[in-house]
């Protein structure tokens, strides 16, 4: 029965103790991300959240403010202290007394003797301790310690905001010419093929030596235009990896597709809303800052009240001009002991408290105006964001459509050309005009992209 119990008991005490360790290992598994498979924007996002060297920096202060808390609570904990030394007066001091209260009769009775004032050796060993009974700025200091931690929270949080947005912009950067670069290498595939058939029309005599030339000066210039792309994904890649803090050897894929972004800006230019200025984590941090300087400016009234303590002390003490006798701790040593209370109070400390109180003042009523001042920036910002975010969705469906349109009227000129009733000059300008209607219809998808997100982080819903 008793072996039955203690076995019940250990498998409880292990489970208390490795269980948190057992969740965290799974919490930590759920969040490895791969590398050997294609990563999500929410992939890259949560890695990022994790791993970007300068939210990590953030967070540590985070933790710093956190150790402050504890700091501020320990000055009102017992401080508890022990002191102990022994001391060999080589010379031991002398004063000098009246030769009466020696009974030296061979001395005259105003004369006075030296005599030694102590013992060769001494010591002491004491414990002492205080306890604050009453301090009003401890009080208002542990506040101000918490609301320090509350601004590092949100210091943080406005970190994290930047490093989502820009892991997002340079992931659809990323996409972008990925998906650039796919459509190029469609586009020399199909001017290779467009190419051999000229070679072949030219040898068989029903096309022109130049035909063959100016669609090799396209070729050549897509290939140019293929390598620039390639580039700018390299380092659209490195820049999302560097956000990410992940090592720019690493290599990875992104998972995704332009065609899965919503661009559904209706719901981002409703004006029939209020909009919360607490969502805004900028204003959040203005936000403590006014509380912790008026946590200072009470700070500074309570130093005008007293500081009360209660103190105890305990030890012992010896004395002896024998080596020997200096630790019979039985005999020689001598206890003493005492306990009681103390007041700390500064009456007047030449205005210094006055003007460190007006100061406060000062700066609260400067930390409302850079309130105020940051709603009408908030609401400048939200309104020309929401101008360039419907601006660039009007583009962006222009671009599209001309795009479409570029592809049709190529494809239908490729088509007259195949069938030898179309030249190969207006096959070229076809090709050029669809390439550039596609060079600015990514452009423009991109730049509703950055719209969009500025616009979300200008209404503080982006994360």
């Amino acid at each position: 029965m008793k072996s039955m119990k203690l076995k019940t008991l250990t498998t409880f005490i292990i489970g208390v103790c490795f269980t948190p360790l057992l969740v965290q290992a799974q919490n930590e598994e759920q969040q490895t991300i791969s590398f050997d498979k294609p990563l999500t924007l929410e992939e890259c996002v949560q890695y990022g959240l994790e791993n970007n060297q300068n939210l990590k920096s953030v967070r540590l202060q985070e933790e710093i403010a956190e150790t402050q808390v504890g700091e501020t609570r320990s000055l009102g904990l017992p401080q508890v202290g022990f002191q102990a030394g022994v001391n060999y007066n080589y010379e031991v001091q002398k004063a000098f007394l009246p030769a009466s209260f020696t009974g030296d009769t061979t001395a005259g009775p105003n004369e006075s003797v030296p005599l030694p004032f102590g013992v060769e050796y001494d010591g002491n060993a004491a414990f002492s301790a205080s306890q604050l009974l009453f301090d009003g700025s401890y009080f208002v200091g542990l506040q101000a310690a918490k609301t320090l931690r509350e601004l590092r929270k949100k210091e943080t949080n406005q970190s994290e905001i930047e490093t989502v947005s820009s892991i997002t912009t340079a992931f659809y950067l990323a996409l972008i010419n990925q998906e650039r670069a796919e459509l190029i290498d469609a586009n020399i595939v199909q001017l290779k093929g467009i190419l051999e058939d000229t070679k072949a029309l030219f040898e068989n005599g029903f096309a022109e030596n130049i035909d063959v030339d100016r669609i090799q000066v396209n070729l050549n210039n897509l290939l140019t235009e293929k390598n620039k792309v390639e580039r700018g994904l390299s380092y659209s890649k490195n820049l999302l990896k560097f956000q990410m803090g992940v090592s720019i050897a690493q290599p990875i894929e992104l998972d995704g597709s332009l065609e899965q972004v919503s661009l559904n800006v209706s719901e981002y230019l409703n004006d029939e809303n209020e909009f919360n200025y607490n969502q805004r984590p900028e204003y959040n941090v203005l936000g403590v800052n006014e509380r912790l300087a008026e946590l200072d400016l009470k700070n500074n009234k309570a130093t005008h009240l007293p500081k009360l303590y209660a103190n105890l002390s305990y030890g012992w003490n010896t004395g002896t001009n024998e080596t020997s006798e200096l630790f019979d701790f039985q005999d020689r040593w001598l206890s003493f002991g005492a306990v009681g209370v103390s007041i700390q109070w500064n009456i007047f400390t030449g205005l210094r408290r006055t003007n460190l109180m007006e100061r406060n003042k000062i700066q609260i009523n400067q930390i409302q105006l850079q309130k105020d001042m940051l709603k009408n920036s908030i609401d400048l910002e939200i309104s020309q964001n929401k101008a360039d975010l419907r601006s660039a969705a009007e583009s962006l469906e222009i671009q599209k459509s001309n795009m479409e349109l570029a592809n049709k009227v190529y494809n239908q000129t490729q088509t007259k050309y195949n069938e030898g009733v179309g030249s190969s000059l207006e096959l070229l300008e076809a090709e050029t005009s669809k390439k550039e209607a596609e060079t600015n219809y990514y452009s423009a998808l991109y730049d509703a992209i950055i719209a969009k997100i500025e616009l979300e982080k200008a209404l503080g819903i982006l994360y």
